[in-house]
């Protein structure tokens, strides 16, 4: 298994730095200082475990007009703390690629490509896509979803059924403390994977379990500092192919490409071109009926791009959704007074007779404004995804070289003196003074610009259904007095809170 792994790889020369913008033409741009090669800027490395809060230290003392170039093991990135700034970048013309357009050359393409089994080439599905390929994959996914369920009744109903069920599988811990970590992966890919092939998983499935336990940790591991060396460093995996646990991310990820390759599989067995049931059966049909050789829904280029799709959904379903829905659980367990009020206006506008419905937002302001508060505070993608410059830019008096990365840095954005009182979990700062809702533009969960998450009408349904569902259903206490969870975090990709417990009430 691990020797196919490695024989059937896409390839990249070893002798090729990976192909960014060097730091002698970063070195201009506001830093920690002292720079060390193979280590980078050392008093990253030198400020303990706690990479977030080492990014915000260096953020606040070193970066200029919204600014910040760090570069770690050789990984060099501008990081943006200011919203005008980001918005401005972003929505750049020359600032949408994900990686160098050569694959050849490109470090981070070849570690996509072998993480998820691929053949060496440009990389294809939503994420990680540019150029013609990102736009026409976008374009038809965001067609097709729509079609599907994403903005309409039948979205809501779909999660709905989830919500549901997963209210129904709760009952069983009332009254007990109990350790939520993980249990809302399953429920809330659900919701996604129904629209995008029709089927859903038992939340006893060991099989989705297990990869959806793997892929948490992957992204724990992927964003420490020391992950920079599978793109910095990649001769170290060639002698050491298990080093830092690559192997085994590997074969987690192959496990997700597998599991989408099985249901294309089966889609095509009984595919009815003249009534399609789903994504997957739209996409192929789409497929079918391309002679274009240039498109990207070309015969194998088609289903390559299916797979990764199916891909990117998936994981995108799996973590940040998630993610997202324990902060909430923290935040009203922590906050037993807003909780109460959450109750009351919920108990006034929908009572217990039915479930919450979307129709219901403009009627719950306060409520809204608790899950804005949730998403502002929880942070949960505190870098956000990678864009790159294919040509140089200009921004804030600063020359920003072709081949840069450029990330978010959200922590700031979100939290910073924009918001005066940033750390303070406070929702009414998105209520007016008569109540009503109050939105920011300066909340961006879903980032911004023209790559901003297609996911975005389906990710807050389930937020907003999940957590008033579940509010109207159960009283979130602490586990006991003494053991009110803290808002320390586990850092990676995404940003989790330390595991807690609490315990679960119903209410009527």
């Amino acid at each position: 298994m691990i020797d196919n792994i490695s024989a059937n790889s896409a390839r990249v020369n070893p002798n090729e730095h990976p192909t960014m913008a060097s730091r002698h033409e970063l070195c201009h741009l506001p830093s920690p200082g002292l720079y060390l090669p193979v280590l980078g800027h050392i008093k990253i490395l030198l400020n303990g475990m706690d990479i977030l809060r080492t990014m915000c230290q260096f953020y606040e003392k070193y970066s200029k007009d919204g600014i910040l170039f760090l570069s770690t093991f050789g990984l060099n990135i501008v990081f943006v703390g200011d919203f005008d700034t980001l918005k401005q970048i972003y929505n750049h013309p020359d600032v949408q690629h994900r990686a160098h357009s050569d694959p050849k050359k490109c470090i981070f393409t070849h570690k996509i490509a072998e993480d998820r089994g691929e053949k060496m080439g440009p990389l294809k599905g939503l994420i990680f896509s540019q150029e013609k390929t990102w736009v026409e994959q976008r374009r038809f996914t965001l067609r097709v979803l729509r079609d599907f369920g994403f903005g309409k009744s039948s979205m809501e109903e779909l999660i709905q059924d989830e919500v549901k069920q997963f209210t129904s599988f709760l009952k069983q811990f009332t009254d007990i403390p109990v350790d939520f970590e993980g249990k809302f992966n399953l429920p809330v890919l659900n919701s996604l994977w129904r629209i995008s092939s029709g089927e859903s998983f038992e939340y006893t499935d060991q099989q989705l379990v297990n990869i959806t336990k793997k892929l948490t940790e992957f992204f724990k591991k992927t964003g420490q500092p020391i992950s920079s060396l599978f793109l910095t460093q990649p001769w170290i995996f060639k002698l050491f192919p298990n080093f830092l646990g690559r192997r085994d991310d590997m074969m987690m990820n192959r496990s997700i490409t597998h599991l989408m390759e099985e249901s294309i599989v089966d889609h095509k067995r009984t595919l009815d071109v003249s009534s399609p049931r789903d994504f997957i059966d739209t996409m192929l049909i789409e497929i079918m009926n391309t002679t274009d050789e240039d498109s990207s829904f070309y015969k194998e280029t088609g289903i390559r791009n299916l797979v990764n799709t199916m891909f990117d959904l998936f994981m995108a379903g799996a973590e940040t959704t998630s993610t997202t829905l324990m902060w909430a659980i923290l935040y009203l367990v922590r906050e037993q007074e807003i909780q109460s009020k959450v109750h009351a206006e919920l108990d006034s506008v929908i009572g217990q007779s039915r479930l919450p419905s979307l129709s219901d937002r403009q009627n719950l302001p306060y409520t809204e404004a608790v899950i804005y508060e949730i998403q502002r505070c929880g942070n949960v993608m505190p870098t956000g995804v990678q864009h790159m410059t294919s040509k140089p830019i200009q921004i804030n008096g600063f020359h920003i070289p072709e081949d840069t990365i450029i990330n978010p840095f959200y922590p700031e954005i979100h939290k910073g003196e924009y918001w005066r009182d940033g750390h303070v979990f406070r929702p009414e700062r998105f209520l007016d003074d008569s109540g009503k809702l109050k939105p920011d533009e300066h909340l961006i969960p879903f980032c911004i610009g023209k790559r901003r998450c297609l996911g975005e009408p389906l990710a807050k349904a389930e937020l907003f259904l999940f957590i008033t569902s579940l509010v109207q259903a159960f009283q979130l206490l602490p586990e006991s007095a003494d053991k009110v969870p803290t808002e320390e975090y586990q850092t990676g990709i995404t940003v989790q809170p330390k595991p807690f417990k609490l315990v679960l009430k119903t209410r009527f």
